[in-house]
Parts: C-alpha cells; sequence; structure tokens
C-alpha cells in the first residue's frame, strides 16, 4: 500500500493491442539479456582461431567448423551438469 492506497495492476486498462504490445516487448527483452548471458559465456579466443581446437580459421571466426562448436558445446554442458552435481 502506498498513502492508503492499495496497488493496482495498471495492465487491466489496456486494450487487447496494447497488451499484445506489452508481451512483445517482455518477449524481446528477455531474449535480449539471454543472448547477453549466452555471448558472456562463449569463449574468448584470439581472432582467427578455433576455441576448440586451436586451428587456424576466418579472422571473425569463434570455431573452424560445426563439428568443433558441438563438440565445444557439449564439453561446455556436460562440466556445468557436474558442477550442479557438487553443489
Amino acid at each position: 500500500m502506498i498513502g492508503g492506497l492499495a496497488e493496482r495492476d495498471t495492465s487491466e486498462r489496456l486494450s487487447p493491442d496494447d497488451m499484445a504490445t506489452l508481451r512483445d516487448e517482455q518477449f524481446l527483452q528477455a531474449g535480449l539479456l539471454a543472448q547477453q548471458a549466452a555471448a558472456a559465456r562463449a569463449p574468448k579466443g584470439r581472432a582467427g582461431t578455433c576455441s576448440n581446437c586451436g586451428e587456424a580459421c576466418l579472422p571473425s571466426a569463434v570455431y573452424c567448423d560445426e563439428d568443433c562448436r558441438a563438440d565445444h558445446q557439449h564439453r561446455l554442458t556436460v562440466q556445468q551438469r557436474q558442477r550442479g552435481r557438487r553443489g
């Protein structure tokens, strides 16, 4: 309660179109936050070097091919699961 008045849900006053727009904005924000979190967890390697095998690759690439990407992501997933079991 603020100043003796109960807080009200203002979404009750929104039209269906406004509610859809609000929900779209919420989904977009959640997606952006998820992408930022994924980018923070992404391997930080030298430009032009594969983060999995260390071989030369394109200057802006993180992995030399899809197999290296899949292998590295699988290994990271296993490590996360193992850390979760210890905690």
